[in-house]
């Protein structure tokens, strides 16, 4: 893989997707391309540095915070982020209050969360646990054109939190190999679609040891997903994890 560097960047869109999630485009200035591996994350330097001076800003006491690169990496020359800002720590605030114009510096590439060789694919996500899922599968199915047997199981709290929905839909219509839940836990009433939990939909993929399973989100659907995947025949060489707070 790639070695990380320090890269220099300005926000070139913000979209607020809800109350709850952000989109930001980082384009980048210099240097003015970024080579990573779909499903890899950048290191956003919060703020300014806590002490003066040069050097490295990670040794000069500079808040940093991780986020997964949304964007594919046939997109070389910018990085696009979501961001959970309902937390509200100096990491989300940060990112909120961003505009277009602003600097910012990041580390990059970082991470190992990347997709093996296994035959099929099975991906769950809670939350913004979506977002390197979101660069692995359209590098998959867009740019590599891989035809292996993929699942995406989502899951969110509410109605509200909702967004991207219709990019799935078309992508599930659109590449056979490709199928797509999202599971909302807390839904209106007379909600007309899935609801529950995302372990709810694992027992619609026939699994075994042929799956490799990515898991991304909060610590308790990790837990929960990778027993119920080994109770399936997944090999535990073949589970990957990314676990936000």
């Amino acid at each position: 893989m790639v070695k990380p560097q320090n890269y220099q960047a300005k926000v070139a869109e913000h979209i607020e997707l809800n109350k709850k999630y952000h989109s930001l485009r980082l384009e980048l200035v210099e240097p003015h391309q970024l080579e990573f591996t779909a499903g890899q994350y950048i290191s956003v330097a919060i703020g300014l540095p806590v002490q003066a001076g040069g050097g490295d800003p990670a040794s000069a006491g500079q808040v940093r915070r991780a986020y997964s690169i949304v964007s594919n990496p046939a997109t070389n020359h910018a990085v696009d982020l979501l961001v959970d800002i309902e937390p509200a720590g100096k990491g989300s605030t940060y990112m909120k209050n961003l505009k277009p114009g602003d600097a910012v510096e990041f580390m990059a590439p970082l991470g190992i969360f990347t997709v093996a060789a296994e035959p099929k694919l099975l991906f769950v996500a809670t939350g913004s646990g979506i977002a390197p899922f979101k660069s692995m599968l359209f590098d998959l199915l867009a740019d590599k054109k891989d035809t292996r047997e993929m699942w995406l199981l989502w899951g969110l709290r509410k109605v509200e939190e909702m967004f991207w929905e219709e990019k799935w839909r078309q992508i599930n219509k659109y590449y056979a190999n490709f199928h797509y839940r999202l599971m909302i836990s807390k839904p209106p009433g007379m909600w007309p679609l899935v609801s529950g939990h995302v372990v709810k939909e694992l027992n619609d993929v026939v699994l075994n040891q042929d799956w490799g399973v990515y898991l991304c989100g909060n610590q308790e659907m990790i837990a929960e997903v990778e027993q119920m995947v080994q109770n399936k025949g997944v090999l535990t060489t073949r589970i990957h994890k990314e676990k936000y707070a």
